[in-house]
């Protein structure tokens, strides 16, 4: 059930948030992901039960075991000068992160495997029909904008997070920005048909729910190995576009200010103080 694998990604995706909000939002994890679940999946009672013990769980491993990698990574942005960040720093930070996302996928995943087991045919359908009209509204929703418009999106996606790190930016910074995001390789086509593999699959992971060694096989590898189902069209124009990414994020960090950079350190510590307050 990969979409329920997202659950996971709620996370690591609060770094998109402030660190207050962030707080409140971990502070509610068992909410905000039953909230999360349930918009693929109605649960009967047993099932919310049985999810929020294992969330109990997890979030007390995560504080025990997570949260001391956080703070490390972020405690080596904190003392790192921007303008001195080479391309081995850029990719050694991604990896860590991605690193983070693999660690989080496998220990969730014993757990969701449980949960997925117990689902009754009439919740499975139901699992698959909320796939397919969210990969319609997907479809629908990039289908109707122009290439321009996709590429204005990508611009504003990138001055949101730049703005949010680096605070307010210089003309020289927003143009690579724009060529950045000119450069940027789309790929809405291509995920979707990734999106249409994985539902899929799914679809054969429940009509073969009677197997147990492929049930969970497969779901294993669903929930750990999801770049299998990416198209080699794909997985090259992910690998340009993070090229792209990291040339142009070194490029704009070549110029950054001392005030920006003490607005980045502002931002990290933010985050090194919620991480340490977390783990009390």
């Amino acid at each position: 059930m990969t979409k329920l694998s997202r659950i996971l990604v709620i996370l690591l995706a609060c770094i998109t948030l402030s660190a207050c909000t962030a707080k409140l939002v971990y502070r509610n994890l068992d909410w905000v992901v039953l909230e999360f679940v349930e918009s693929y999946v109605s649960l009967n009672g047993d099932q919310e039960e049985l999810l929020e013990m294992q969330l109990e769980d997890f979030a007390s491993w995560h504080k025990r075991t997570e949260l001391p990698k956080y703070q490390q990574q972020l405690q080596s942005l904190y003392n790192k000068d921007l303008s001195t960040v080479d391309n081995d720093f850029l990719v050694g930070q991604q990896q860590e992160f991605r690193s983070h996302i693999k660690s989080l996928a496998a220990r969730i995943t014993p757990d969701l495997y449980l949960l997925s087991r117990s689902l009754s045919d009439e919740q499975r359908a139901e699992f698959i029909k909320n796939l397919d009209e969210q990969q319609k509204e997907y479809m629908e929703e990039y289908s109707e904008m122009s290439e321009s418009d996709i590429r204005d999106r990508y611009l504003e996606r990138i001055d949101k997070n730049l703005r949010r790190w680096l605070g307010d930016i210089s003309p020289e910074q927003r143009q690579i920005a724009r060529e950045w995001a000119q450069n940027i390789e789309i790929t809405y086509q291509d995920w979707g048909m990734y999106r249409l593999n994985t539902r899929d699959r799914i679809k054969t992971l429940f009509a073969r729910k009677d197997d147990p060694f492929f049930y969970q096989s497969e779901f294993t590898e669903l929930m750990n190995q999801p770049e299998r189902d990416y198209s080699d069209e794909l997985l090259g124009k992910l690998e340009r576009n993070r090229a792209a990414a990291n040339q142009s994020i070194l490029a704009i960090l070549s110029t950054v200010s001392d005030r920006q950079k003490m607005h980045f350190k502002s931002e990290i510590q933010d985050w090194l103080e919620l991480v340490k307050d977390l783990q009390e």
